[in-house]
C-alpha cells in the first residue's frame, strides 16, 4: 500500500485515470482524463496533479509524449480503497454452473478439468494443488542426541509420515531432559499439529500457572525450531493456460516472455507460493501484485488465490495469474465464488 495518504483531488483523479486505463488500456492523457473526470477541471491542473502522482510513483509514462498508466503501488492503491468484490453475472454463473455440472468424478480429473475452466473463463494462467489443510497432526515426538550440541527430533504423524529434522541443542539439555520432553509432548499434545503445539506452549507460558512450566518452557525452545510436517506425498501440480499470457501486450519482449515460461516450469517454485499462501486463501481471496508476489521474478502480473476446502482434511488451493489491468473486483468475487461452489460439488464431499 503506498505510504502517504492522497488528497481527495489526487485521489479522484487517480481513481478515473486507472478506471479508463482498465477499459481501454492505452496511456490516459490529460485531456481525455479532463472529460472524464466527474467535476470541472482544466487539462492544465489535470496535468499538474498528473505530475505529482508521477512523483508519488503511483503513474509512469511509458514515451515523452503519452499519457500515463498506473504503476505496481497505484493499482495495490486501487484495489484497497475502492475495490467491492462482485460475484459472477447471471450468464457468467450460469456458465460456470453448467461446467461444474459436468465436471469428472475422478478426483485427479476434477482438478485437471477446474484449473483449465478457470484459466478460459478470466484469461490467464491458473496454477492449482492439492493440500492437506489441517497438516500433519502429532502422533509421537522424540528428540534424539547426536552430541556436539545437536539434536534430531522425530515427529511421527497421522498419516504415517515420519519427519527427521537436526536442531540445536543450544542449552545442553542432557538425553534424559529431551526424553522426558519428547514425552511430555506426545502425552499433552497428542493429535496437535506443530502450530498447535507452539500455540498452546506459548498461551501456557504467558499464563505461568502449570506445575510443569519448566518442561513447557524447554520444549517451546526445541519446537521454535522445528518446520512444518509435510504430508507423505506431495500431490502434483497442475497448470493452464500459460500460453495465453504469452499472447498479451505486457510479454510481447521475447526475454520476458521466456522468464515467464521458465518460472512456471519451475514447479518447485509455484508449490511454495500455494503452500505459503494456502491458509490466508481459506479465509478469503488473496491478492499479489506484482514484486509482491516472493516466489515468480518481477513482472507486471495479479496472483489471486483462494482456497477449497474439501471435506475434513483437504483443500485445494487455486491460483490465478493475468495481467495487472484486471477487472479486480470481478476477479476478486468470481474467485471466491468458485472456491466455495467447488468446494460444495467436489467429489469427496459427498
Amino acid at each position: 500500500m503506498h505510504s502517504r495518504p492522497l488528497s481527495p483531488r489526487s485521489e479522484a483523479v487517480l481513481k478515473t485515470l486507472i478506471e479508463i486505463y482498465l477499459l481501454e488500456g492505452e496511456p490516459v492523457g490529460s485531456r481525455l482524463l479532463s472529460k472524464r473526470y466527474p467535476e470541472a477541471l482544466s487539462s492544465a491542473s489535470i496535468r499538474n496533479v498528473l505530475s505529482d502522482l508521477e512523483d508519488e510513483d503511483l503513474l509512469a509514462q511509458p514515451h515523452t509524449s503519452a499519457g500515463r498508466i498506473p504503476t505496481e503501488q497505484a493499482y495495490r492503491y486501487y484495489v484497497d480503497r475502492w475495490v467491492k468484490p462482485e460475484p459472477p453475472d447471471a450468464a457468467l454463473g450460469a456458465h460456470f454452473a453448467q461446467v461444474l455440472d459436468r465436471m469428472p468424478p475422478d478426483p485427479e480429473a476434477w482438478v485437471r478439468h477446474a484449473t483449465r475452466v478457470l484459466s478460459e473463463v478470466l484469461q490467464g494462467a491458473c496454477v492449482a494443488l492439492p493440500l492437506h489443510l489441517k497438516r500433519s497432526r502429532l502422533v509421537r515426538l522424540e528428540f534424539v542426541p547426536l552430541g556436539a550440541r545437536k539434536v534430531v527430533a522425530v515427529w511421527v504423524g497421522s498419516g504415517g509420515e515420519v519427519e527427521h529434522q537436526l536442531m540445536d541443542n543450544a542449552w545442553d539439555f542432557p538425553a534424559e531432559v529431551l526424553t522426558e520432553l519428547g514425552n511430555f509432548a506426545t502425552r499433552h499434545f497428542l493429535g496437535c499439529t506443530l502450530g498447535e503445539l507452539r500455540d498452546r506452549l506459548l498461551g501456557a507460558l504467558r499464563e505461568r500457572t502449570d506445575e510443569a512450566h519448566q518442561i513447557r518452557e524447554r520444549l517451546a525452545l526445541l519446537a521454535g525450531q522445528l518446520a512444518e510436517p509435510g504430508p507423505a506425498e506431495e500431490p502434483s501440480l497442475v497448470v493452464s493456460g500459460v500460453g495465453r499470457l504469452g499472447r498479451l501486450p505486457e510479454f510481447e519482449d521475447l526475454e520476458r516472455f521466456r522468464a515467464l515460461v521458465q518460472a512456471f516450469e519451475e514447479h518447485e517454485r509455484l508449490a511454495r507460493l500455494l503452500n505459503a499462501f494456502a491458509d490466508a486463501a481459506a479465509r478469503e481471496v488473496t491478492l499479489l501484485l506484482g514484486s509482491e508476489n516472493p516466489f515468480l521474478p518481477p513482472m507486471p502480473l495479479a496472483t489471486a488465490l483462494a482456497t477449497a476446502s474439501i471435506g475434513q482434511e483437504d483443500c485445494i488451493t487455486f491460483a490465478f495469474m493475468g495481467p495487472l489491468r484486471l477487472d479486480y473486483a470481478r476477479l476478486l468475487g468470481s474467485m471466491a465464488w468458485w472456491s466455495g461452489e467447488l468446494a460444495r460439488r467436489h467429489p469427496r464431499a459427498h
